[in-house]
């Protein structure tokens, strides 16, 4: 047997060994990301549901109760979130921007409405 014959059966197991250690990194490698991209979209399912049931609380819960009452209008006039987790967000900012301002145009349509309800008067009389 020649020298070149003796080196390459000498490294033909270690070869092997490292081609299936190579395999199996890859296959680790390769179930890790799957899992991580599965709790990514999980996660993105979580939050986007979270916003779906703020914005359907808004509608029904919030705007009505507050055109039904006294209506703060200060930074924390509108209430906390339903969902802890959009505090900070920008979609959890919008909704407390937006509770903002519909408490003070109903505060500021609540003021007009007395004055606009008294009879307007010509000599004494109603018209």
């Amino acid at each position: 047997m020649n020298e070149l014959t003796s080196i390459a059966l000498a490294l033909s197991p270690t070869l092997g060994t490292a081609c299936a250690a190579t395999a199996v990194l890859g296959r680790v490698k390769r179930t890790a990301a799957a899992r991580a991209r599965i709790a990514a979209d999980a996660e993105a399912a979580e939050r986007l549901a979270a916003r779906d049931e703020e914005a359907l609380h808004t509608a029904t819960v919030r705007l009505p109760a507050m055109a039904a009452g006294p209506r703060p209008v200060g930074e924390h006039g509108a209430g906390s979130l339903l969902h802890p987790s959009l505090v900070g967000t920008a979609f959890g900012e919008a909704q407390q921007v937006a509770l903002r301002q519909a408490a003070s145009l109903l505060n500021s349509v609540a003021q007009q409405a007395p004055s606009s309800a008294v009879p307007a008067t010509e000599g004494g009389r109603a018209l």
